[in-house]
This record gives C-alpha cells, sequence and structure tokens, in this order.
C-alpha cells in the first residue's frame, strides 16, 4: 500500500478520508480487509499504471512553438531543448541563467522574463518542479513562459506586469528526481530528490521541507525512507 493522502501514516485523522494506492494483485485482498473492518471505500481510479503510460505519450509529438506543446507532459531533456530554443528565439524577452549543478550534475537553469528598459523592477520569482511526482508544475512553469512570449501583446495583464516587474522562472527545482520518475513506469510516483546519505539505503530529501523556515515541522517525518524527509538538518539539499 502507497499512500497518497495523508502521504505518511502519522497524519491519518479520524473520520478523514484516506487515498492509497495498491498493486492489482492485492486488490481483492485489501478489500476484503475493508469489508471486514466495515470501512466504507470506493475504487478513484482502476488502472494507474494505464493513466502513466498515456502521459508520456506526446513529449515531442507538439512543434515547441504550437499551442498545444503546452498541453502534454514533457521530459528533462525535452524541458532543456525547449529552453535552449525558446531563449534563442525571444532573446529579446528571454536570458537562461546558470546557477549550479544537482547531486546527479544535471544543470540547473532559471529563465529571466524581462522587458528590458532602463528603469529597474521589483522581481517576481516562481519555481516548479520541487516534488518530482507532480508534472503538472513544470508544465505550468513552460505554460506561463509560453503564454508571456507569444500572447503579451494581447494580454492586458501580462503587458502590464512585464512593464512593472522581471520574472524569474525555475521550470525544475528537482531535476533529478524529475528525471528518475520518467526513466521507467515504476518510478513514476517518486517524490524526492535522489540525493544520497552515509550509513543508509535510503535515497532522496523532500525538498520543499528541507528549507530553514518552520523546518522539520508536523508534516515531516524522520524515516530516511519516508517520502517527507525533512532531513537532519535544513539546507542539506543545497
Amino acid at each position: 500500500v502507497i499512500l497518497w493522502q495523508p502521504v505518511v501514516v502519522e497524519n491519518i485523522q479520524k473520520d478523514r478520508e484516506v487515498h492509497f494506492y495498491v498493486n492489482a494483485s492485492s486488490t481483492n485482498r485489501i478489500r476484503a480487509g475493508l469489508r471486514q473492518l466495515t470501512i466504507s471505500h470506493k475504487v478513484l481510479m482502476r488502472d494507474v499504471q494505464g493513466l502513466i503510460e498515456k502521459q508520456t505519450l506526446n513529449d515531442t509529438v507538439n512543434p515547441r512553438s504550437s499551442s498545444s506543446y503546452y498541453e502534454n507532459y514533457h521530459s528533462m531533456t525535452e524541458i532543456y531543448h525547449w529552453m535552449e530554443e525558446t531563449v534563442r528565439v525571444h532573446s529579446d524577452l528571454l536570458e537562461k541563467i546558470y546557477i549550479g549543478s544537482s547531486y546527479e550534475k544535471r544543470p540547473l537553469y532559471v529563465l529571466k522574463l524581462s522587458k528590458r528598459q532602463g528603469n529597474p523592477k521589483n522581481a517576481i520569482w516562481i519555481d516548479c518542479g520541487i516534488h518530482a511526482r507532480e508534472w503538472i508544475s513544470p508544465a505550468f512553469c513552460l505554460w506561463f513562459i509560453g503564454h508571456a512570449i507569444h500572447l503579451r501583446e494581447r494580454d492586458q495583464v501580462m503587458t502590464t506586469l512585464l512593464e512593472h516587474f522581471d520574472f524569474y522562472v525555475m521550470p525544475v527545482m528537482n531535476v533529478d528526481g524529475y528525471e528518475y520518475t520518467w526513466s521507467k513506469p515504476s518510478n513514476r510516483l517518486w517524490r524526492k530528490s535522489r540525493s544520497s546519505y552515509s550509513n543508509s539505503g535510503c535515497i532522496g530529501t523532500d525538498m520543499n521541507r528541507n528549507f530553514d523556515a518552520h523546518w522539520c515541522g508536523m508534516t515531516s517525518f524522520p524515516f530516511c525512507c519516508a517520502s517527507v524527509l525533512a532531513y537532519k538538518f535544513c539546507h542539506f539539499e543545497k
């Protein structure tokens, strides 16, 4: 059984829904156990594997300049290509900034979206993809950039925003974890980074629980293999 909501057993509360995933081979046994305990239940998704496989079908089918490109999920390799091509074509608005590399030595980039004017402007930071399995997050960052560069003249709100702000957009923060979820279907639900620890066979940290802000609070879990591991000190994932 893999918990989806909440993500750890300790956060299960009385009279609250619990969502979890089970292998097809375990379905009958789990249902029998729930009936025996008189726990009401229903199936939300019957074929998770089929849904996972469909998500990767259109990675590079549509041209990167088309609106339909942003309606699909894309691999880390394709996102790197998208960044390079988009910055090249729209160099008047976009700048690609290298900020370092990941644990597995993948480059980390931030895209600066700005109408280059003489006056200094305030900045807005947007990061996506901190949890590897949440593919909708990087998809939003790509869509936001695409919307800004293609529709800014027709979208008065975006035009006004670009006149007053610079945007710094990091399409994928957890590049190693995101790449891992694309490597094979059985890895699709991986959440954490891919860093390793000494004296432990467990992999990864829940990156948004590793900041020095309410670190290791009630929604974190100290067990090294937990999907919400905050690690033993903050800012481990530098």
